[in-house]
């Protein structure tokens, strides 16, 4: 027969592995958009605008999903948003966008807020950046001609200053995640 102790650190030794398993899965997301951000830099310089745009997108949704996942491990997102942040793309990135809204009287009633509109329009961005689109008049609308030059270059300076923050936060906070901001 198992004594409370030794099932309450069987639980505890699954937590850990679980929780050590996220942190893997978190760094992994933030290597993932500190790729996509030295692709998107390469695309920039050589004069691939629109595509730049598109990578530094996709590392802006890696943030947002690295984010998330660290939520998750720290107790602070549900299973249904963890899960989510591998398919829906508005939700990793309106993630990055997110804040704290603490409940003074009870804080385990605390959340975090991330719908943002934003999200919306750089996903149409993205996919106006990567997709051929007809114009009403059925003209061709090309990607070349969806983004400027500025708006991507301001794009990928975004994801480098968010990766670095990130990596600050987590550094001097020893934490990941929201929690990493909070301290």
């Amino acid at each position: 027969m198992k004594t409370r102790a030794a099932h309450s650190e069987k639980q505890n030794c699954k937590r850990f592995d679980r929780w050590s398993q996220l942190q893997k899965l978190y760094d992994a997301c933030l290597e993932n958009a500190e790729s996509l951000h030295t692709e998107a830099n390469l695309l920039l310089e050589n004069g691939h605008v629109a595509r730049a745009f598109v990578l530094a997108y996709t590392g802006w949704e890696e943030v947002g999903k690295a984010q998330l996942v660290a939520d998750f491990a720290n107790g602070m997102a549900a299973e249904t948003e963890f899960e989510d942040a591998f398919r829906r793309h508005n939700l990793k990135v309106a993630y990055n966008s997110r804040r704290f809204i603490l409940d003074t009287h009870n804080v385990q009633l605390s959340t975090i807020e991330y719908e943002s509109p934003k999200a919306k329009s750089l996903f149409d961005a993205r996919n106006a950046s990567l997709y051929v689109a007809k114009g009403t008049d059925d003209s061709a609308l090309v990607p070349t001609d969806a983004i400027s030059r500025k708006a991507a270059q301001e794009f990928v300076m975004a994801l480098r200053k968010e990766l670095d923050d990130i990596f600050l936060f987590d550094t001097v906070n020893e934490r990941i995640g929201s929690a990493s901001f909070l301290k």
